[in-house]
């Protein structure tokens, strides 16, 4: 059964960057029952007329839907849609993990053993890589202009993840420059940056692992003012027997959130009303939202191993697959 590493498949949210429509809408996603024999698969936006685009582990897609970025073991290569190779992007071992708005910058990671070591830009003409942090690097997402990067980062990688490294959020210029530094309380990660500012985890500080299985999600403004919990903390129904409270997915709009209730097994998919603080779980797992905010992608383990789905944010399913995972899509 295909292996589907829950906190490997998508480190970059879903961004809402004003940009042109994309020339053409596509989901590329990991299929195969045996990792070793995994291969990258593109289908329609709901998951119909899939076909198979050739070997790799990882996929992600440009913005204009025309170039997918694919990781295979000896680098990154761009291909085109066709499943045409069209050059290679970098030798580097690097996870590809989303693309800049105007698709000129693919963001990529490498991992250790225990933990995201590393935050790297690599730019689509040259293949030059530039290291935008390091340490232990727990997730990331663009500006909604395109035009920056707010991440979070522990500067040092204790091999405990987040119940030992003490982690804040930067943001950076994409094209490169001094970070700065928006927390300094080492509780904040997996930021989302969206038209109402800045969404994260945030972990509660005692210290324990009860603690730091119950984070809660809260906002902040882009300039690290105004800081405010919608949930303060994870309901202890979400922060038990194999979940590990809540982590922000995208901005649906201005005052919902796509949420992850976190588990050993993936993202299992809410949406989170800024206003009132509600949630409301989906049938599925989530990973990515769609542009305008009505659609999701994800997957995750169950009883009958992996699946790959597409839901409504009203809560029917559209599309499911077995023995698929990792989803990206330009919807």
């Amino acid at each position: 059964m295909l292996a589907l590493a829950a906190a490997g498949c998508s480190g970059g949210s879903q961004n809402h960057a004003v940009a042109p429509a994309p020339g053409e809408q596509h989901l590329v996603y990991v299929y195969g029952k045996d990792p070793s024999q995994a291969s990258v698969w593109i289908a329609n936006v709901d998951g119909s007329h899939g076909r198979e685009l050739g070997a790799g582990s990882v996929a992600v897609l440009t913005p204009d839907g025309k170039t997918v970025a694919v990781r295979r073991p000896d680098g990154i290569y761009l291909l085109s849609t066709s499943g045409k190779v069209l050059r290679k992007l970098t030798s580097r071992r690097l996870r590809p993990q989303a693309w800049s708005p105007d698709g000129q910058t693919l963001i990529a990671t490498r991992a250790g053993q225990l933990a995201v070591l590393e935050l790297d830009a690599i730019d689509r003409n040259s293949g030059r890589v530039r290291r935008l942090a390091d340490g232990s690097v727990y997730g990331f997402d663009f500006s909604p202009k395109g035009d920056e990067v707010v991440y979070s980062r522990a500067p040092t990688a204790t091999g405990q993840g987040l119940c030992g490294d003490v982690f804040d959020l930067y943001v950076a210029k994409v094209a490169g420059g001094t970070p700065r530094r928006l927390t300094r309380d080492g509780t904040e990660a997996f930021p989302v940056w969206g038209p109402s500012g800045i969404a994260f985890s945030n972990f509660p500080g005692g210290g324990t692992l009860e603690d730091c299985s119950a984070p809660g999600i809260w906002t902040m403004n882009p300039d690290g003012s105004d800081v405010k919990p919608v949930i303060s903390r994870a309901p202890t129904n979400l922060a038990g027997v194999g979940l590990y409270g809540l982590q922000p997915l995208a901005w649906l709009d201005g005052n919902h959130i796509l949420t992850g209730i976190r588990s050993d097994n993936g993202n299992q998919g809410a949406v989170l009303d800024t206003k009132s603080g509600k949630l409301r779980r989906l049938p599925d797992y989530a990973d990515e939202a769609s542009t305008d905010g009505r659609f999701v992608v994800g997957s995750g383990n169950d009883d009958s191993g992996v699946h790959l789905a597409v839901v409504g944010v009203d809560g029917h399913r559209i599309f499911l697959r077995r023995d698929a995972c990792c989803p990206d899509w330009n919807r």
